[in-house]
Parts: structure tokens; C-alpha cells; sequence
């Protein structure tokens, strides 16, 4: 399967961490907290954790905290196919080819759900065939787009002539929670919204993509996983994270067929990072580091943006890449893309 083009869409909204740490200060819940919690959002918001600014789908930060369960069922109900689509119109436009031509759409995202799936709002506000496939996927957390896109090369192999889009997109803010718990104020430390769109081909573009390989670890379930809370999304994060991460990562790794020129990783988080460097053959995870610092932990779209900008950036020498993401499950997954011999 070759990729013809990715692009990326952010809400118009943006916020510093400081702006951040000033809304919740001011919020009905801020007196509720405990002082060790109080003292932790202080640090983490006003500290160096890699993060200059996050985009949300809100006008004032104070709707995240204030909705009730239905509100934000509602606001990710809005959100979610509008941004999705954007990241669509954007990549199709890069790939030249046309929103009719689309023959399948995948879609993957956790923060939020819709029966039907996004995917099929996102169809609609995208004018797409209505003879076109659909498929959603949930419940893979940040790690999400590279199954996906290991999905979508299953209908890519029976048509070759396929034009296939993949979309990650999360609106992390219908999916914040508050409460006296580490991983949970972590987390709205941490998260931004976001999307990302691939176009796949059975032919040209520059890169094909393949050895997708995956790691599954329900003993590490608890560690990193949405649970309910009076209805509203509750990210449950253990401070084990990063070592499972890196274990896990380092394992896949290992995995590859080749040496890569470049690694592009999701980030998660500047501890995660941070064991991720010392577990893989480079310096420093410039991609993963960048898409934190500019957007925050995006969740599954985070490894689709970090490639966006390899592919802006790439001075054309490097022919071989590594992908890897990871989150709830606890799970990884990695593939390799190789430049397309002329």
C-alpha cells in the first residue's frame, strides 16, 4: 500500500499550559482538590513538560469541566466529523485526487462515541459515494492509526486501484475529568484535539508502507484505559506508563526488518519520550518531541502528524522509516515504509 499524501487539522482554538493552569485555578472544582492535587496541576502547567500550547474545540477552556456527561457526548458529536473532515479535504487536495474518487474511509478515535461512527458523518459532510466502505475502529486508544492503516491495506491488496483514506481524529477535551487521581489531572495536563488523514494507493506516491507487528498486554490493562465516571470518559494513567512503553516499543522494535533511516513515534508524554530515547538507536525522537510541543499529546494522531512533518521536512536521502504508537489495551504497534523505487 503507498501513501500519496497526509495533512493535519487543529481547532481554531489554541492555549498555553499557563492558560491553562489559570482556567482550572479559577473553576468551580479548583477548591475541591486536595492541596497535593492543586500543587501537581501548578507544577506540570507551569513547568517544562515539552508542551508550548493545545488546540480545543471550545471558546472558553471552562466548557470542558462545566459540560455534563450528554454535553460532552454532544460537543465530540459536533467536533469530531467537522475536524476529521478538514484533515480529509486537506489530504485528498495534497494527493490530487477528488473527494468522488474515495472508495474506502477508515476512521479511528476513543474520545467520544457515535452509532453510526464518525466515519459515517464524516462521509457525509465530505460528500462522499454513498456506495463507499466504511470502517470505524475504538478502543485502541493512542495507538490506534497504525492498525488502522494495517486494516485499510487489506482492501488496498484486493483492489490495487483503490483510493483509500485513513483519518485518526480525537477531541481529547469532550473526554477531560477531574478528580483528586495522578494519571487523571495528568491527563488534562497532557491531551489535545486533533486529526490526521493519509491517502493509499495500490500505486504511486513515494512511500509504501508494510511489516505491521503488534504487542497486546491485558496485564497492564489498568494502567492506561478509559473507564466511566457518571457517564463522562475517565483516562485512568498509571505512573508505570513510560517502562511499559519503552518495554513494549523496544520489543517491536527488534521486530524490524531492516535499519530505518528515521523513527516517528507517537509521543504520549515527556517521560515516555524521554524512555523511549533510551531503548531505541537515536538521539533524541525529534518528530515525537515536536508534535508535543506544538500541540500536546494528540492521541492517535500523533504518529500520522509527526510523519506530516518528516515529509515537509525531508531533504529526500533517508528510504527507509520505522512508525510505532502505542496506548490502551495495553498495546503497540509499529510498521515500516520504504521509498518507492522509480
Amino acid at each position: 500500500m503507498n501513501l500519496l499524501s497526509v495533512a493535519s487539522a487543529f481547532p481554531e482554538m489554541s492555549f498555553t499550559q499557563n492558560q491553562c493552569l489559570e482556567a482550572m485555578q479559577a473553576a468551580d472544582f479548583w477548591d475541591d482538590l486536595n492541596a497535593r492535587s492543586r500543587l501537581l496541576l501548578g507544577k506540570v502547567l507551569s513547568g517544562d513538560s515539552g508542551i508550548d500550547k493545545r488546540h480545543f474545540a471550545l471558546n472558553k477552556l471552562e466548557e470542558a469541566w462545566r459540560r455534563d456527561a450528554q454535553e460532552l457526548n454532544n460537543a465530540y458529536e459536533k467536533a469530531a466529523p467537522l475536524l476529521a473532515a478538514e484533515a480529509v479535504k486537506k489530504a485528498i487536495t495534497k494527493s490530487g485526487h477528488k473527494t468522488e474518487e474515495v472508495d474506502a474511509l477508515f476512521v479511528c478515535s476513543c474520545t467520544g462515541y457515535l452509532c453510526p461512527g464518525v466515519s459515517g458523518y464524516t462521509a457525509e459532510q465530505l460528500g462522499l459515494r454513498e456506495d463507499v466502505f466504511l470502517q470505524d475502529m475504538t478502543g485502541l486508544g493512542c495507538g490506534a492509526a497504525v492498525p488502522l492503516m494495517r486494516a485499510a491495506s487489506a482492501v488496498v491488496a484486493q483492489n490495487p486501484k483503490a483510493v483509500v483514506v485513513t483519518v485518526a481524529v480525537e477531541i481529547c477535551s469532550a473526554a477531560f475529568y477531574v478528580e483528586d487521581d495522578f494519571g487523571v489531572l495528568i491527563s488534562t495536563c497532557l491531551f489535545g484535539d486533533g486529526a490526521a488523514a493519509a491517502v493509499w494507493s495500490g500505486a504511486g506516491g513515494e512511500w509504501q508502507v508494510g511489516s505491521f507487528e503488534s504487542i497486546h498486554q491485558p496485564e497492564h490493562r489498568e494502567t492506561i484505559r478509559f473507564t466511566n465516571a457518571g457517564g463522562k470518559l475517565r483516562n485512568q494513567l498509571h505512573k508505570s506508563v513510560p517502562i511499559h512503553v519503552a518495554e513494549a516499543v523496544s520489543r517491536l522494535y527488534a521486530k524490524r526488518k531492516s535499519d530505518p533511516h528515521v523513527l516517528i513515534t507517537h509521543g504520549g508524554g515527556r517521560d515516555v519520550i524521554e524512555q523511549l530515547e533510551q531503548v531505541l538507536p537515536c538521539d533524541e525522537l525529534t518528530y515525537a518531541r515536536n508534535v508535543m510541543c506544538e500541540y500536546g499529546n494528540l492521541s492517535s494522531p500523533s504518529v500520522l502528524i509527526a510523519l506530516e512533518q518528516f515529509l515537509e521536512e525531508t531533504d529526500g536521502h533517508e528510504d527507509h522509516l520505522w512508525l510505532c504508537a502505542f496506548g490502551a489495551g495495553f498495546s503497540a504497534h509499529s510498521c515500516e515504509m520504504l521509498k518507492v523505487k522509480s
